[in-house]
């Protein structure tokens, strides 16, 4: 049993006292998210001024103006996608994971806007010679149409045929066609890429 005389007080070590006003005040920070852990969704500041950069080295300051980059969870087997005349470019969270894989399919995507853009109306495949061009602009000449990372993937059936009047080739669509489409490789051939409504792609099975 230790009597009141062999023990030792040390307040010194106790926590500075420091007042406060209401239980709020005692409520702990939370420790905010290094910035690799930062959420999956939502524009990323960093990759749009990397774009603008390379849009201006391109001398396409209107593109800079509009080029947004998004990070999109929803993707899942799509690497990435870019919707022109909007400019804007979304990306598989996913790609983190694979070195070099993200600057890449930026610069991809990126690609068939400029592509898009340098067309003006006129119709062009979309990895055709225009998008194979930007490609080489971008300092990824060689570039594969699609990607071959491990991404899960999910086999939808194309239940819709199209066909064109005039050469018979045949298109499977998972979804109608929202407006009139016309068939890419006739209206080349006979109408300079414009849209001809002689090529009309007809529905003929999954009406």
């Amino acid at each position: 049993m230790f009597g009141l005389s062999q023990l030792n007080f040390d307040f010194a070590a106790l926590p500075r006292w420091v007042p406060f006003r209401s239980v709020r005040d005692l409520e702990v920070e939370e420790t905010p998210a290094p910035a690799e852990e930062a959420a999956l969704d939502g524009r990323d500041a960093v990759l749009e001024e990397q774009t603008r950069a390379m849009l201006l080295t391109l001398d396409l300051p209107g593109g800079a103006k509009l080029v947004t980059v998004t990070w999109n969870a929803r993707l899942r087997s799509t690497a990435g996608y870019a919707r022109y005349p909007s400019w804007a470019i979304e990306l598989n969270p996913r790609l983190r994971e694979f070195e070099g894989q993200v600057d890449r399919t930026l610069k991809h995507e990126l690609a068939h806007l400029i592509a898009y853009h340098r067309s003006g109306r006129r119709r062009i495949e979309p990895h055709g010679h225009e998008w194979r061009l930007a490609c080489a602009d971008l300092g990824i000449a060689g570039e594969k149409a699609h990607h071959r990372l491990p991404l899960p993937r999910k086999e939808v059936a194309r239940k819709l045929t199209y066909v064109c009047p005039a050469c018979q080739v045949q298109v499977a669509r998972v979804r109608k066609f929202r407006r009139p489409t016309a068939c890419l490789h006739c209206c080349n051939t006979h109408s300079s890429g414009k849209y001809d409504g002689r090529f009309r792609l007809a529905l003929v099975s999954g009406i």
